[in-house]
């Protein structure tokens, strides 16, 4: 059994933002998220110098999910490496792998739909699309189950846990329970001042998965994220705070759900505010003053996920 394994953690910065990529020192070394395009060249390869490791040595580029920030910079990464290393997604978010243009449905489905100025939905389009070095043809789709063998006996398990995004996952180290969840646990949010949750329901069976049937002994998340105080908490987690931050994650799931059945009466629904569309009450609610016109930002998202359930509920 795996007794310790050196994890590096790696801070990819975009302009007033972070996503951490973790390099996972192994007999086939391995990156799990890969920031956006320039973070190859920006942060990840003088990250691993400075501890005496060459890029090019990587052999697994593992993808928590497909959102720009996590997987812009795999292109680059893999071409460092001659294109040897082998890259891994999950089955359900591939299809954002191998064609830019699927960033700009998902965007125009998610953020984009809210945003009415034409001219700003281009311009968050253009730096989707440049933030993401090129596409790739996976090496691997994976679901839950599936394992990946780094060498000796270091292996890391797939769980899904969805709802920050339709796909994405969980690499979990075995022997060691240290799960790699990146943006599958959200605290109560992180730059913008929210979570970004695109499926309510999947996030909350998801968080509640890791907490009770998990447990990790560490976790490691894609961002800073926040505490019911506003305060930034780290991206690296052990011990005792594991559980804290999992609880955390579903005190503020309950807290918006809530707020979107109180907030989102049919009156408020066809209401739309010049800024925050249909979501005005809730925004005026709960004192939000962010600009969600802003790339990336949590709101319309959010908010587009809990009225979605919303609706779902009252069908039912």
């Amino acid at each position: 059994m795996t007794s310790s394994v050196r994890v590096i953690p790696i801070e990819c910065k975009f302009g007033p933002i972070s996503a951490f990529a973790y390099y996972v020192d192994a007999p086939e070394p391995a990156i799990i998220d890969t920031g956006v395009n320039v973070s190859a060249l920006q942060d990840i390869e003088p990250t691993l110098a400075k501890h005496g490791i060459r890029i090019e040595d990587i052999r697994w580029i593992l993808l928590t999910h497909g959102h720009v920030d996590h997987l812009g910079g795999a292109y680059a990464v893999w071409g460092k490496t001659g294109r040897n290393a082998k890259v891994v997604i999950p089955k359900k978010e591939a299809r954002l792998l191998r064609d830019k243009k699927e960033q700009i449905v998902d965007y125009m489905s998610l953020q984009g739909k809210f945003i009415t100025d034409p001219a700003l939905q281009e311009k968050h389009i253009t730096m989707l699309t440049t933030d993401i070095g090129g596409t790739i043809e996976p090496d691997l789709e994976v679901v839950e189950g599936d394992s990946i063998h780094l060498g000796d006996d270091i292996t890391l398990k797939v769980i899904e846990t969805p709802g920050h995004s339709i796909g994405s996952v969980t690499f979990v180290l075995d022997g060691l329970n240290w799960a790699f969840a990146a943006d599958a646990v959200q605290m109560y949010g992180g730059f913008s001042g929210l979570p970004t949750i695109e499926i309510p329901s999947l996030y909350r069976n998801s968080v509640q998965r890791l907490l009770e049937d998990v447990r990790p002994n560490r976790l490691f998340l894609g961002h800073p994220f926040r505490n019911n105080n506003g305060e930034m908490v780290s991206a690296q987690i052990e011990g005792e705070q594991v559980a804290a931050v999992l609880q955390a994650s579903l005190d503020m799931d309950a807290k918006l759900s809530d707020l979107v059945k109180r907030t989102l009466t049919e009156e408020h629904s066809a209401q739309t505010h010049e800024l925050y569309g249909p979501f005005g009450a809730i925004a005026a609610e709960i004192g939000y003053t962010g600009d969600p016109r802003n790339l990336p930002c949590a709101f319309f998202v959010t908010m587009n996920g809990y009225h979605e359930e919303l609706l779902r509920s009252h069908i039912k």
